[in-house]
């Protein structure tokens, strides 16, 4: 008589408990993420200046190290000088500053600012081969975590912005949430809130999706028991020193700022132009962020009516909410593709043409920038005359680059079908509820 294949013992690493893999095997694949996203990042600057003959961003850092001056000098920030950050902010704009002090060079400060965003894209990575170990075999997981290690796109923007802060929380709250860390999973989310604010649209689904085992109102419950303390401590002495800082969390939308060029929205201004419709981008705008809000809506109202069920369908859901935030606003900056960069390669994973989609995002998203700015579009214009070949490629690339996210979605949607099926089902009774 055959004997049963012995099932595989899993083991337990900083607290988490994995049911699929041998300890040994998981230290070392969390190795080779590591090495792999620091090599990315090393390769992704030779090419960039090398090969491409562009450029490495350092503007965002430049301001970076000179609030930090400002405070080494003695100065208060948001007392003494104006912050359009949230308040934790300042860990990553202070974390190089010693080092810079030390050795009085300012490209000291960008060196060690890059080290340290460098560690926190690490992290990411990580965080994203646990969510991965949870929602695929390990074979998979590896890969999805291999995936986001490498993606050079977001790769630039950790070493040129500080948005991989900011994620790293959001993927860390979901990865607790994920492991039935409930409430660190809550505390992780909200101070990735004030980091910046786009980590605060997975609170809602966590919530829900905690409350499908416990009850709605206990969830509640916990989120205001760990939530008010982090707000009372974090943004209540900010608004004392100065109730005018509220601007910088009201403002998050980019509502003072023109239509960016790189956006849907003026896309679609720019396709209407040949055809003689000069339909004004503030316009379009108002009807984006209309759709924003009714997609946004409509798929809280999934979560809440259909239930989240499942840990893919969290992803989902948080996922989608970040990306019409991000595909339907006026302003658009090129890093916030690191928001979204860890859900994409965690559902391309299982199909080796949907890990050649990834890579084709990460492409289209590192030749809109750095490579074509400046010489085909700056934020508010396209540098070619109206009509000329450039301003032609120019708007031809920006509508290939949102195909390839759109496509993205519709591969997302459609390879998890229990997602699909709730979004469908909430439809079909919408519609029916209207035919009585």
């Amino acid at each position: 008589m055959a004997k049963k294949p012995k099932k595989e013992s899993g083991c337990t690493f900083l607290g988490i408990e994995f049911p699929s893999i041998k300890k040994d095997e998981l230290v070392r694949n969390i190795a080779i993420i590591a090495f792999l996203s620091l090599i990315t990042k090393f390769v992704l600057i030779n090419v960039t200046t090398g090969i491409f003959q562009s450029f490495i961003d350092l503007f965002d850092i430049s301001l970076y190290l000179e609030y930090a001056a400002q405070i080494a000098g003695g100065q208060i920030p948001y007392i003494d000088f104006s912050l359009p950050y949230p308040i934790l902010f300042l860990i990553p704009a202070l974390l190089p500053l010693p080092f810079a002090l030390i050795t009085q060079n300012a490209m000291t400060y960008v060196f060690a600012y890059q080290a340290f965003m460098s560690l926190f894209d690490i992290v990411i990575a990580i965080l994203v081969y646990f969510i991965a170990l949870k929602i695929h075999n390990k074979q998979s997981a590896f890969i999805a975590g291999i995936m986001y290690a490498t993606a050079f796109s977001a790769a630039y923007f950790t070493i040129t912005k500080y948005d991989a802060f900011p994620t790293m929380f959001l993927m860390l709250g979901l990865m607790m949430t994920i492991y039935g860390m409930k409430n660190g999973g809550y505390v992780s989310i909200i101070l990735g809130f004030f980091a910046k604010m786009f980590s605060l649209i997975a609170l809602p689904y966590t919530l829900l999706f905690n409350s499908e085992k416990t009850d709605l109102k206990s969830e509640i419950i916990a989120v205001l028991k760990y939530g008010i303390p982090v707000f009372i401590i974090l943004l209540v002495p900010v608004l004392i020193i100065s109730p005018s800082n509220i601007m910088t969390y009201l403002s998050a939308a980019g509502s003072g700022f023109e239509v960016y060029v790189n956006t849907p929205t003026y896309t679609i201004h720019a396709l209407l132009l040949p055809a003689g419709i000069d339909l004004p981008a503030e316009t379009i705008s108002i009807f984006m962020y209309l759709a924003m809000v009714i997609l946004g809506l409509y798929l809280l109202a999934t979560a809440y009516i259909k239930k989240i069920g499942n840990e893919k369908n969290l992803l989902a859901f948080v996922f989608l909410t970040i990306f019409i935030t991000i595909f339907f606003s006026k302003f658009h900056s090129p890093q916030y593709l690191l928001w979204i960069s860890p859900f994409i390669a965690l559902f391309l994973v299982p199909n080796y043409r949907d890990i050649v989609l990834f890579y084709l995002f990460q492409a289209v998203a590192y030749i809109e920038f750095p490579l074509m700015w400046g010489g085909y579009y700056m934020n508010h214009t396209y540098t070619g005359e109206l009509y000329s070949a450039n301003w032609y490629t120019t708007l031809v690339f920006f509508i290939f680059e949102y195909l390839v996210m759109l496509y993205i979605v519709y591969r997302i949607i459609t390879l998890n079908g229990d997602f699909k099926d709730k979004l469908e089902s909430l439809t079909q009774a919408i519609s029916q509820r209207k035919q009585t």
